[in-house]
């Protein structure tokens, strides 16, 4: 089977060179990419911040923290695959307009509620519309196959984008309006990315042989190895940012000396210098064929910044650079995992294999917000960055040891 896949591989990417994207394909994927930037940055955006304000707030405490960061994760974990079946059925437009639309509630509710069962229930209500695996099977049904794998490679790059402007955006906008600027600021980009889907994306044709399976599909898709290998890696990742960000702003604040308004004076720096470290080991995997090598050494990268973090806390330095280390790791994990799972999947599998990635995925943010919150309140910040560590070794033994991460790449090396 992977001989198979390498031979198709290898024709999708000759033809691709011979056939460029027509005009369609770029506004389709230009629209489907903004969608994703502005809908992710509004979300990115109120990560680093949450923990800043939530004191203020009536009824809050560390464990309801950890929820209301990674509860949003539950929510898009339950409902991506529901999302992508109804997309089937009513359409792909329909289901992204009525996603959008529940993002917009939730971030309205966030603006204006003083409690922090308020914002956990905001935080359900934008977790709620889930249209990441829709956009992705709108990828799918918008471009030709030669073009899928570039398709999804500028999709995944927007996400990047989204996550280091969200990095340092969120914090300055919390400096001049605290924490329902951020979630009115979400709410405006919720708006701004409903403007594509009548400007820029075209009409959605009908290829039921492209289309997302049912839940038998789904099931199928988890014993799938490549898809398998790449979730369970999405899933540890994003454990490491709902964690993270429940002590780690908190911490920049301590460390800095200054107040919660001027944290975005070293996220910033720190956000870009971790995409710049970040470049040449993603050029040498995708050079080299050498993703599972570049996944170890990310994991260790994760758990190296997070021990520093958690030794040398209330240090400024030592906890901005293991700071940039640490971000450096999570970046290289999350351009990797994602484009390793598309190239392993068929057209027929791809929308099936796209929501069991997406589960996974916000499964863990929803995970690691838990976790994240119940140790703060049991063994303390350093506690916090210890179990980080942890898991930074657990990605690294995950891609290392996992049989089926040589049967993930096969298919690139033949």
């Amino acid at each position: 089977m992977a001989s198979s896949e390498g031979r198709n591989g290898g024709a999708a990417a000759a033809r691709a060179a011979a056939v460029p994207m027509s005009k369609s394909e770029k506004r389709a994927i230009s629209g489907l990419s903004f969608i994703y930037v502005v809908r992710m940055l509004g979300l990115f955006m109120l990560m680093p911040v949450l923990s800043l304000d939530s004191v203020q707030l009536r009824g809050s405490s560390p464990l309801l923290l950890g929820l209301a960061i990674g509860v949003y994760g539950l929510a898009q974990a339950a409902l991506q695959f529901p999302f992508g079946v109804a997309s089937d059925r009513f359409g792909r437009k329909p289901m992204l307009v009525f996603g959008l639309l529940l993002f917009i509630a939730g971030s309205l509710l966030g603006a204006f509620t003083h409690s922090m069962w308020g914002i956990v229930l905001a935080r359900v209500l934008q977790g709620a519309g889930a249209v990441s695996s829709v956009l992705l099977a709108s990828a799918g049904d918008l471009t030709d196959e030669a073009h899928r794998t570039k398709a999804m490679a500028a999709i995944g790059g927007s996400i990047a984008i989204a996550y280091v402007l969200g990095m340092g955006l969120g914090p300055v906008v919390f400096g001049f309006s605290g924490l329902t600027g951020v979630f009115l600021a979400a709410a405006l980009l919720g708006v701004l990315a409903l403007l594509p889907l009548w400007t820029l994306i075209p009409p959605i044709p009908v290829h039921p042989d492209r289309r997302m399976g049912g839940f038998r599909e789904a099931r199928a898709m988890f014993t799938h190895a490549p898809v398998l290998t790449a979730s369970v890696g999405i899933f540890i990742l994003q454990m490491v940012l709902g964690a993270g960000f429940v002590v780690l702003s908190p911490e920049l604040v301590r460390a800095m000396g200054v107040g919660d308004t001027g944290v975005w004076k070293v996220y910033l720096p720190v956000m870009l210098l971790s995409i710049a470290i970040m470049v040449p080991p993603v050029i040498y995997a995708e050079r080299h064929r050498r993703h599972g090598s570049a996944l170890v050494g990310s994991g260790l990268a994760i758990a190296l910044g997070a021990l520093f973090m958690g030794l040398e806390a209330g240090h400024f330095w030592p906890v901005a650079v293991a700071a940039v280390v640490f971000f450096g790791g999570y970046n290289v994990a999350s351009a990797i995992l994602p484009s390793m799972m598309s190239r392993a999947t068929s057209p027929q599998q791809r929308g099936a294999a796209s929501g069991v990635y997406s589960l996974m995925q916000f499964l863990g943010i929803f995970v690691g917000g838990v976790v994240g919150g119940w140790g703060l309140g049991m063994v303390g910040v350093a506690g916090v960055f210890y179990i980080l560590t942890a898991i930074g070794v657990l990605l690294a033994l995950q891609s290392l040891g996992s049989g089926r991460l040589t049967v993930l790449l096969a298919s690139e090396q033949r």
